[in-house]
């Protein structure tokens, strides 16, 4: 089970907003700045115009802001909060967003852990195969 924090973000934090019913992530890197995979405002862009970007944290906010508490394992897997924003800085300006398989949560977890997932597609997925299976 995932957790997070109401508090101040750091730099190398995964962090997210809630954006109706979903969450946003990005990867805030300091300065009231953040690298996200497109703007939460982005749902009705073309997914061909989504990008990873460097934008102020209020481009970011839709609400409030959370940061990942990371598990014991996860604090033995992820990298170091400076090696997370060289990996975000390093995909700006790239593409080929898909809400399934490379929305911002993944690129988040691919700035973190080198790979990518996504828990709310993950979470979305098996509650689809389980109202199947009934």
């Amino acid at each position: 089970m995932e957790k997070w924090q109401l508090i101040d973000p750091y730099p190398g934090a995964h962090i997210r907003t809630k954006v109706g019913e979903i969450h946003h992530h990005g990867i805030y890197i300091g300065n009231d700045e953040v690298v996200q995979f497109g703007l939460p405002s982005d749902a009705f862009t073309l997914k061909k115009d989504i990008v990873v970007m460097r934008s102020p944290l209020k481009d970011f906010l839709v609400g409030f802001i959370e940061v990942k508490v990371f598990s014991k394992q996860e604090l033995k897997e992820k990298r170091s909060n400076e090696e997370i924003i060289a990996c975000a800085l390093s995909k700006l300006g790239e593409g080929n967003y898909n809400i399934l398989k490379n929305n911002c949560e993944h690129f988040c977890n691919e700035c973190i852990f080198g790979k990518k997932m996504s828990y709310q597609v993950e979470k979305v997925t098996n509650y689809i195969k389980k109202v199947l299976s009934e």
